[in-house]
């Protein structure tokens, strides 16, 4: 009988893990219907609503702050950043550009 409580017990903690993620993407201005000079930050809440956001792909444009204040309002919600992929490319190139293929993802600890 405990076993069976402990199975059910880690069974539902970790649905509860799972569905407790944000993934916010950088993609190409075109997914998002961005400008030509913007990219599209992708947000995917944990109850799976996406949103876009355009922001400048120049940093010296604004478009890292514009990232920060979305990845700040993440984490003032209780979620931690677990991984980040830059694509194989880092998030700026040398142009001060900001790269298309970053990935961030976040969780409830």
């Amino acid at each position: 009988m405990k076993k069976l409580l402990f199975v059910l017990a880690f069974t539902f903690i970790g649905q509860q893990a799972f569905s407790q993620m944000y993934i916010v993407t950088i993609t190409n201005a075109y997914v998002g219907g961005c400008a030509s000079g913007e990219r599209t930050l992708t947000t995917v809440t944990p109850t799976g609503v996406q949103t876009h956001i355009c922001i400048p792909y120049v940093v010296p444009s604004g478009g890292i702050i514009e990232l920060n204040q979305e990845l700040n309002s993440i984490v003032s919600q209780g979620y931690k950043l677990i991984e980040t992929s830059y694509g194989g490319a880092g998030l700026i190139n040398g142009y001060d550009e900001i790269n298309v293929g970053s990935c961030f993802i976040f969780a409830i600890p």
